[in-house]
């Protein structure tokens, strides 16, 4: 704008120069009204530019307003975001807290545990004890005695299986009745009877003591026959009483009493017998035999 400007004031003055007066009027005029035409339009311009950039203001100023709002907002956000890192920092810490707790309550606990798994392994073993007893050796009839545990069940089957085999035995004798014997209990019942009568070539009674005393009750091995007595061979027999005395040793233990005698009707000899009984490959096997009574 001021080149134009300057241009047309040169123009005037050269102009002016070499013209008469009224044309130089004239020509001033024209000059004057090309300037008011050029300055109409630089203002008219200027104008233009001056309304773009207010606009540009306003625009830059709502934008610097928005950005200020976002800015407030996100200050607000961001203490948000610290408070809520400080609420989870002691949240965490009490957390921490609360897990060291929960793990020495924890530990606590498993050695309750311990301690009631303890006790009750403990029980199980009294209740397996009482409902199946137990004792190292069955060479001792009291200590056997002592220990044995009654239990209510059906005898009827054993009772009948006695009554069949002590008969057959009475019959034929122990050389008849081998398999209703565990071959260890077969083997102590053959070598007392032979200690007993002593006939020539029959076990001494070291060799009988050092074989058996630890398996078996040697205090009640005096006996010829298994069920009956003397040497006549029984005429009459009768069993005349099974009686259960009670569990011991994964067997069932009995007291036997028979009667008999060498001649007919003759029941003036008592017999008692202790047996133990096993159930081996579905049958019943005499495991121990002890003599309490053979007259």
């Amino acid at each position: 704008m001021k080149n134009l400007l300057l241009f047309g004031a040169l123009t005037l003055c050269l102009t002016t120069y070499g013209q008469s007066k009224k044309q130089q009027i004239v020509a001033l005029n024209y000059s004057i009204d090309s300037l008011n035409v050029i300055l109409s339009i630089t203002r008219n311009k200027a104008a233009k530019d001056i309304g773009g950039l207010n606009t540009t203001i306003e625009n830059l100023s709502k934008e610097i307003s928005d950005l200020k709002r976002d800015l407030f907002k996100l200050e607000s956000s961001v203490s948000t975001l610290e408070k809520d890192k400080s609420k989870l920092a002691l949240e965490n810490e009490k957390f921490k807290t609360d897990l060291e707790e929960i793990s020495r309550i924890n530990v606590e606990l498993e050695a309750k545990v311990k301690i009631l798994n303890n006790e009750i392994a403990s029980k199980e073993r009294d209740i397996d004890s009482l409902s199946n007893p137990k004792i190292d050796k069955e060479n001792n009839w009291l200590l056997i005695e002592s220990n044995l545990k009654w239990i209510e069940k059906d005898y009827s089957t054993t009772i009948e299986w006695f009554n069949k085999t002590i008969s057959r035995l009475n019959k034929f004798g122990i050389y008849g009745g081998q398999d209703i014997y565990t071959p260890t209990c077969y083997s102590y019942v053959m070598d007392a009877m032979d200690h007993y009568w002593g006939y020539p070539g029959s076990i001494e009674e070291e060799e009988f003591k050092s074989k058996w005393k630890s398996i078996f009750d040697l205090k009640y091995s005096s006996f010829g026959h298994e069920f009956q007595n003397g040497n006549c061979g029984w005429a009459s027999f009768e069993l005349e009483n099974i009686e259960f005395l009670g569990s011991l040793n994964d067997g069932e233990w009995y007291k036997l009493t028979v009667l008999g005698g060498c001649g007919e009707n003759d029941y003036s000899q008592t017999l008692v017998r202790v047996v133990k009984i096993i159930e081996e490959n579905g049958s019943f096997k005499i495991a121990n035999f002890i003599s309490l009574r053979d007259e």
